[in-house]
């Protein structure tokens, strides 16, 4: 599950080169940051400093959603188990 802080850090101290994007597991986008290096070091930043300001849950539904469904569905498992 990718943390919010640690890609807010990213964002902001070496987001030109896009290594936050790389960290989300997003390939293209780091390369894209890579080849738009001067307009990189303005953005990731600005990026960055939003992350660090929404909620994890906001976060988390746009880069850990995957890891929530299948979070949501062994508690779905766990609770019918109990119900058993």
């Amino acid at each position: 599950m990718k943390d919010r802080i640690t890609a807010s850090i990213l964002a902001i101290f070496v987001g030109g080169l896009g290594i936050h994007r790389f960290y989300l597991g997003q390939t293209g986008r780091g390369i894209l940051c890579i080849l738009t290096i001067p307009i990189s070091l303005w953005v990731a930043p600005a990026i960055g400093v939003y992350w660090l300001l929404s909620s994890n849950e906001s976060f988390d539904n746009s880069y850990n959603r995957q890891r929530l469904q299948r979070q949501q569905a062994d508690i779905q498992k766990e609770i019918l188990n109990k119900l058993k």
